[in-house]
C-alpha cells in the first residue's frame, strides 16, 4: 500500500451542476465549453500561482453526486463574482499524475471517475468501498497549466484510513 499525502486545506472555486445538465452521453462538455466562454477561468487563473482546470465530484451517501467545474486555489481565497467556493479542508489523499494536453471532458463522468480511480488504486492507494460515506466525499480531476497550456492531470481521491469500509445505513 502506497502512504497517503498530507493535503493542505485548500478552495475549490466554480460552479455545481447536477445530473440533470449532463448530455445524452453523459458528460458535461458543453457545462465546460460554456463555462469557458463565461470568462470564469481567466478570473480563477489570476488567483493562483498554479492556474489549473478541475472537475470536482462530491458524493452523497445515497449514490448521487455534484459535478464541479473550477480551480483548485489556495486556502482563503474567496470565489471571484458570479462563483462560489468550496471549502476543502487539509486531509490525507491519494494523488497520481500523468501527461495531459486537454482536459477530458467529453468522456462520460462515469468513465473519467473509474479511469482516476483505476490509476490511484494501480499506484497502490486504499480506496473507499463508499465514498459518499465519508467525512470527505471528493475526487478531483485537476488539469495543470503551464504558460497557458494544460501539460499535466491530477487525480486527487479524499482517503481517511479509517473510513474505507463505509457505514451500515441500518445502524
Amino acid at each position: 500500500m502506497t502512504s497517503l499525502i498530507d493535503r493542505p486545506a485548500s478552495v475549490f472555486a466554480g460552479k455545481v451542476y447536477m445530473t440533470e445538465s449532463m448530455d445524452q452521453l453523459g458528460t458535461f462538455d458543453q457545462a465546460w465549453q460554456d463555462f469557458e466562454a463565461a470568462g470564469h477561468f481567466a478570473a480563477l487563473d489570476a488567483l493562483t500561482n498554479q492556474p489549473n482546470r478541475t472537475a470536482l465530484l462530491m458524493f452523497s451517501p445515497y449514490g448521487a453526486f455534484q459535478y464541479w467545474i473550477g480551480s483548485l486555489l489556495p486556502a482563503g481565497t474567496a470565489a471571484p463574482a458570479g462563483l462560489e467556493a468550496v471549502q476543502l479542508p487539509a486531509a490525507t489523499v491519494g494523488e497520481v499524475s500523468e501527461k495531459a494536453d486537454s482536459v477530458l471532458a467529453n468522456f462520460p463522468v462515469e468513465t473519467m471517475f473509474s479511469r482516476g480511480l483505476e490509476r490511484l488504486e494501480k499506484a497502490g492507494f486504499p480506496l473507499p468501498e463508499h465514498i459518499g460515506q465519508t467525512d470527505n466525499p471528493y475526487y478531483l480531476e485537476s488539469y495543470q497549466l503551464t504558460e497557458g497550456k494544460i501539460t499535466a492531470v491530477k487525480h486527487l481521491l479524499f482517503i481517511s484510513m479509517d473510513q474505507l469500509k463505509g457505514y451500515d445505513e441500518w445502524d
